[in-house]
């Protein structure tokens, strides 16, 4: 096999060295060009057909390959894998042609998307991994196209800068190629190595300064391809198909469409709610993709490539342990992947927590609405004290496999929803202004559905004696499953609030214009405090362009502390550093009484750098 797998990767990459090549000639011919434009980081008119050349090559080899004989017809290494893959891929590139040619509108193309795999499965049959093979094709087709649809959105989204997406997926094939090979699966792995070898072969041209793209065409090719060769190469594993599969396959891809999702539905609902015009809906373009933001941060297109290409491997290699050495390292894989995601969301969900935050803040605020939320939150509260008490039930019961009287324990649950909905209903939590809550609150919250929890292991352990223990148990657990549950929305509104605060106000964004611009806090007291707090509850418009960088203090003893979420970065001698490296803009005085030497000190300041001075009054809540 290793001979036939040489030859194979070495000719796709020649052929389609040749091929791009071709393309730069005939793209402009066929209107295939990438125009500059306002969500374009490119300056001039670049060829976009490096699809084509892709998918032209990944044919011929394998075709060729099994029509001479020195390939040899094996699994999903096969005429009829092949005709399926042409067939439904060939849905996409006319899309794609057409699209990259004169644009389609978003409904067209996800009809290609739904297409493509419908005519896939349609020649190539295949039961998707997570479902038992005796249950209704439906699940399985469903779950197929929902998987396809995903993959090809995901690549299609995240192609924004020079080697991006063709990086992105020379590390996904050729991270499942090893995985193949290592699992003895040769098919798969020659599939994957050529579709590898082709990739690296346009990736010649592709990478920074680039003279070819992929267009949308090659990005939807590469997200279809991968969803259709991946379930055969990892197996047919239920766990790895429903969590690690796309993790591996796409970690960065579907990170990009899920927060697109997110920001774009937060958007659309905010826009409803101010009464504002509605356009594109989560279709909308922006410039918000996980590129365009390492990009403000001050980082070129080769280093964000790379970055991003970084973290791709870093979640292949996380979520391919167990494959490679076994159940036990399941522990690690998920372990790694709550690091990263915890990372992630620090540092790369602001603009999505804000917008959510922003949403329950106008929710709250608007005519009406705080019964809806009351309406929702107590809905809410009967579900997670149902989900407590049945988790409950089946960690008691050993998932009821111990032989108890199923009918005991459905009045338990019965029981304990009741009462604890009763409880909270007296308390009027569902009323409370929740985003001005405290922790005496929560606590009062937790000791309620304690009460609730307790009263219920009485009138349980009245009418059965013998289940004396057990009630308790089932208690204590259905208590605190309840009290995680029913104080996460709680907590999570003022969490968002704080979040969406540190988006807009602390985190810098290099290349913006108007507005207030970066600015640090002079005064890292009482005073500079109520002015974060005033930051926190203002409108969203009510300072345009205010990015906090943190405080400066003359007192020495607190520099490099923190006052809530901002550094206190130094003195008045860190200013022409800041101005020179984070572009200050401004310096918001937060002292009540400033002597004249620090006043006459910062106009210096401001005359010499170009800086605006803000005296922020507390008593009007102005600046």
């Amino acid at each position: 096999m290793i001979p036939e797998l040489t030859l194979a990767v070495l000719l796709a990459g020649a052929i389609s060295l040749g091929l791009n090549r071709v393309m730069l000639e005939l793209a402009p011919r066929w209107g295939l060009m990438d125009q500059p434009g306002e969500r374009r980081i490119h300056a001039k008119a670049i060829p976009r057909a490096g699809g084509i050349a892709i998918w032209l090559t990944f044919l011929l080899v394998i075709g060729g390959g099994l029509a001479t004989g020195w390939l040899h017809e094996s699994g999903s290494l096969s005429w009829q894998w092949l005709a399926a893959f042409a067939a439904g891929s060939a849905v996409l590139m006319v899309a794609g042609f057409f699209d990259d040619r004169t644009g389609l509108s978003p409904w067209v193309k996800l009809g290609a998307h739904i297409l493509a795999p419908t005519v896939f499965l349609l020649i190539y049959p295949i039961h998707f991994t997570i479902f038992p093979n005796g249950w209704p094709w439906i699940f399985h087709y469903a779950t197929f196209v929902v998987w396809c649809v995903l993959l090809i959105n995901a690549f299609n989204l995240i192609d924004g800068l020079d080697g991006l997406c063709g990086g992105l997926a020379a590390v996904a094939t050729l991270a499942m190629a090893g995985l193949a090979i290592a699992s003895h699966r040769t098919d798969s792995a020659m599939l994957l190595m050529v579709m590898g070898a082709t990739i690296l072969g346009f990736l010649k041209f592709n990478l920074n300064p680039a003279r070819i793209f992929l267009g949308d065409a090659g990005s939807m090719l590469i997200g279809f391809f991968l969803a259709t060769a991946a379930t055969d190469a990892v197996g047919r594993k239920a766990v790895v198909g429903m969590i690690l599969l796309p993790i591996a396959v796409a970690g960065v891809p579907l990170l990009d469409v899920l927060l697109a999702i997110w920001r774009r539905s937060a958007r659309q609902f905010l826009r409803s709610l101010r009464g504002e015009k509605i356009e594109g809906g989560i279709f909308a373009a922006d410039s918000d993709h996980l590129h365009h933001r390492l990009l403000n941060g001050g980082g070129s297109q080769h280093k964000v490539a790379l970055i991003l290409q970084g973290i791709a491997i870093l979640l292949a290699t996380l979520a391919f342990l167990p494959l490679m050495f076994g159940d036990r390292m399941y522990a690690v894989s998920l372990v790694g992947l709550l690091i990263v995601a915890m990372v992630g969301v620090k540092n790369l969900a602001r603009v999505e927590i804000e917008h959510t935050g922003s949403v329950i803040h106008m929710a709250i605020k608007l005519p009406g609405h705080r019964r809806r939320v009351a309406a929702t939150l107590f809905i809410y509260d009967l579900l997670v004290l149902t989900g407590a008490g049945i988790a409950a039930v089946i960690i008691e019961t050993n998932r009821l496999t111990r032989g108890d009287d199923i009918e005991h324990l459905v009045r338990f649950v019965m029981v304990f929803v009741v009462l604890g909905s009763l409880t909270l209903l007296a308390q009027r939590v569902h009323q409370q202004l929740w985003v001005r809550a405290t922790m005496r609150d929560i606590i009062t919250l937790q000791f309620w559905l304690l009460v609730a929890a307790l009263v219920t292991f009485t009138l349980f352990t009245l009418i059965y004696v013998s289940l004396e223990w057990s009630a308790l148990r089932l208690c204590l657990m259905s208590y605190i499953f309840a009290c995680g549950g029913v104080c996460l929305p709680r907590v999570a509104l003022d969490l968002l609030r704080e979040f969406g605060m540190d988006a807009r106000l602390i985190t810098p964004k290099r290349g913006s214009h108007g507005g207030y611009g970066p600015v640090v806090i002079f005064g890292a007291g009482d005073l500079g405090t109520l002015l974060l707090n005033h930051l926190k509850s203002s409108a969203h418009d009510a300072y345009p362009g205010l990015r906090i960088l943190g405080f400066i203090d003359e007192k020495k003893v607190l520099h490099g502390r923190r006052l809530r979420a901002l550094r206190i970065l130094g003195g008045l001698d860190l200013v022409p550093h800041l101005v020179q490296t984070q572009g200050l803009k401004g310096i918001i005085l937060a002292i009540s009484e400033p002597p004249q030497v620090l006043l006459d000190q910062l106009d210096a300041l401001a005359d010499q750098h170009q800086l605006k001075i803000y005296r922020w009054n507390a008593a009007v809540e102005e600046m």
